[in-house]
C-alpha cells in the first residue's frame, strides 16, 4: 500500500522543516493543502522548500504555481468539481498542455462518486473511512462490504482518507485500498515523521486484495 501525507490546513511552526524530513523518510506524495493562504502566501511556502522534492507535491489550490514551481500535480475539490466545472475543466487541460506529466487527484466523499466520476485522476481521496482524528464529530458512514465491493469494481487508485493511524492500515488493506491518506494522525502527533515511518512500514506489510 501506497502513503501520502496531508498538510494541515492551517499554518505549521516548522511545517517546511517536517515536509523536508518526510521526504527524506521516503514520502512521495506531500499534499499541499492551505484552503485560506493567497497565492503569495503559498508562493513563499513553496519558495522554502528544496527544489530536489518540489515534484513531489501537489497543491489543492491557486493551481497555476504547478507550472513554475514544477510540482507533481493539483488536486480538484468537490467544490471545484461541482461549481467551478467549466473553469476546472479548461485549467486542467491548459495546465495538462504545459505539464504532460502533471498529475491530477480528486477527493469524494460518497461511493456513488467511485461509480459516476469519468474524469482519468491519478489516484482520489475517499472519505472519511473511518472516524475523523482532526475533526470531532466528522465519522464515518460507510458500510464495509459495499465499500469493499465497489473499490474493488473502480477503475481509479483510491485512498482512504479520515481517521486512518496505525491501527487502520491492516483494516485498510482488507477493504481493497490502493493506499492511505494521513492527516491527523501526522498533525496531532508529537513525532509526525516518525509516525509517517511506522505506518509507511505497516503499510509496506499490507497489500490491497
Amino acid at each position: 500500500m501506497k502513503v501520502v501525507v496531508i498538510s494541515s490546513p492551517e499554518e505549521v511552526a516548522d511545517e517546511v522543516k517536517i515536509m523536508t524530513a518526510l521526504f527524506k523518510a521516503g514520502l512521495e506524495r506531500y499534499h499541499l493543502r492551505k484552503p485560506r493562504f493567497s497565492t503569495n502566501k503559498l508562493r513563499r511556502l513553496l519558495n522554502r522548500v528544496p527544489v530536489e522534492y518540489r515534484d513531489r507535491i501537489v497543491i489543492h489550490s491557486h493551481h497555476e504555481l504547478c507550472v513554475p514551481y514544477k510540482l507533481a500535480g493539483i488536486h480538484i475539490t468537490e467544490h471545484h468539481r461541482k461549481r467551478h466545472y467549466w473553469q476546472t475543466w479548461l485549467l486542467m487541460k491548459y495546465l495538462k498542455l504545459r505539464r504532460p506529466q502533471l498529475e491530477i487527484t480528486a477527493g469524494f466523499h460518497t461511493i456513488g462518486s467511485l461509480r459516476t466520476e469519468r474524469f482519468d485522476y491519478a489516484y482520489v481521496f475517499l472519505s472519511p473511512v473511518f472516524d475523523s482524528i482532526s475533526k470531532i464529530g466528522y465519522r464515518s458512514t460507510f458500510h464495509e462490504d459495499s465499500l469493499q465491493k465497489v473499490i474493488s469494481k473502480s477503475d481509479y487508485k483510491v485512498f482512504a482518507l479520515g481517521g486512518v493511524d496505525e491501527d487502520k492500515i491492516e483494516k485498510a488493506a482488507g477493504l481493497g485500498f490502493y493506499g492511505v491518506a494521513l492527516l491527523g494522525s501526522i498533525w496531532k502527533s508529537d513525532e509526525p515523521v516518525e509516525k509517517f515511518k511506522r505506518v509507511q512500514h505497516l503499510c509496506k506489510s499490507n497489500v490491497a486484495t
